[in-house]
């Protein structure tokens, strides 16, 4: 056997053994948030948002880098939105976004059903107080727009985090800003185009005094599925509420009547939203 063979050998088996380790890397990258998940760092961590062609998902990830500024500063804990893409069965091609600007946070994405919008929480600089929800159009390619800021019927000085949308135009997502019921409260905004309502708090029957993240509805049960801390020691859990008029209703945790925020929030006309936009400057 030939030197150049020998060493022709040892590249392809090192390229497929790089290949193979990236392909498991994806793979954890994948199974961890698959699902949402409890973190002793990031707390309440929400599954993967998923077109409803199940062909492209997002989903976001925590990693420790150096900071900007200060030489001998620790690391610092930097959120990054992904991309998949489901190619004969496995999730693969996974693509770092570039949604903010380097050295900021984004996470939390929810993608719309037709896969044209993405929502997500970010700390860039620009935002009405620490983390705020944007949004980005999404392009036939896949390319993404311009992250825009909601504005002030959706972000205050404080968080906002967890957007998800359902029916395509109602977001719901968590904040600490407004004066709610404690911790993070549930509210929802209509968004239609180009347009939003003021944010409605969804109520003392899906919010407490704990910490609520997100809410997942169920209308053809008129059930509504909320992921709170109210635990014992704070324990995330999900609890079952039922609201409208539902028949199996005094089965369930709790009870949001048909005139309650959620149903507001349901029934809003849309107004314009602020079009705040950030450029990455090197």
């Amino acid at each position: 056997m030939t030197r150049s063979t020998i060493y022709s050998l040892l590249v392809t088996g090192m390229i497929l053994a790089s290949q193979n380790t990236f392909a498991q890397a994806d793979e954890k990258m994948i199974n961890d948030t698959m699902e949402g998940s409890v973190s002793t760092v990031d707390g309440y961590v929400p599954s993967m948002s998923i077109t409803k062609d199940g062909k492209t998902a997002y989903f976001s990830k925590g990693t420790y880098e150096k900071p900007l500024y200060g030489v001998f500063s620790k690391k610092e804990l930097i959120y990054h939105v992904y991309r998949a893409e489901k190619v004969n069965g496995e999730w693969t091609n996974i693509t770092q976004l570039e949604v903010c600007p380097k050295h900021y946070s984004a996470k939390h994405p929810t993608v719309t059903a037709d896969g044209t919008r993405l929502f997500f929480a970010s700390n860039m600089k620009g935002t009405f107080g620490k983390y705020d929800i944007y949004v980005a159009d999404i392009a036939a390619d896949g390319s993404l727009g311009v992250s825009k800021n909601l504005g002030p019927k959706v972000n205050t000085k404080e968080d906002e985090l967890y957007p998800s949308i359902y029916n395509e135009t109602l977001l719901f997502f968590a904040s600490e800003g407004r004066d709610g019921f404690g911790g993070l409260d549930l509210y929802a905004s209509q968004v239609v185009k180009n347009s939003l309502t003021t944010s409605v708090n969804l109520g003392a029957h899906i919010n407490s005094n704990s910490d609520e993240y997100a809410i997942q509805l169920s209308p053809e049960k008129k059930m509504g599925f909320v992921v709170s801390n109210r635990g014992y020691n704070n324990t995330v859990a999900q609890y079952t509420v039922a609201y409208g008029r539902s028949s199996k209703r005094d089965q369930y945790n709790d009870v949001a009547e048909g005139d309650t925020g959620l149903q507001t929030a349901m029934n809003e006309k849309a107004y314009e939203y602020v079009d705040t936009s950030f450029q990455d400057e090197e």
